[in-house]
């Protein structure tokens, strides 16, 4: 249970930095909500295991985190492309 909120913190502390550097770098609006987004969706996923993991149901944990962290993971990837395709044009 604890890893869990060391990851939930380990999360939203990247996800500050990240932002924090896309904004720095000047990056456009649509990358930004397509990367914040996406670190909302692993949040979001990472507290749904959380909740259900103390709930007793492990199975429903584990489909919120493939259903919600991938497509989260993704999307940041997406996120840091579009910044890297960005920043070689110019």
């Amino acid at each position: 249970m604890a890893l869990l909120w060391i990851i939930l913190g380990i999360t939203l502390s990247l996800g500050a930095i990240i932002s924090y550097y896309w904004i720095k770098f000047d990056a456009p609006t649509a990358v930004l909500l397509i990367g914040l987004s996406g670190i909302l969706f692993f949040v979001f996923a990472v507290i749904w295991a959380i909740v259900l993991m103390y709930k007793g149901e492990p199975m429903t944990a584990a489909l919120g985190m493939v259903t919600l962290g991938i497509p989260g993971i993704l999307l940041v990837a997406a996120g840091w492309r579009l910044i890297a395709t960005n920043s070689q044009t110019e």
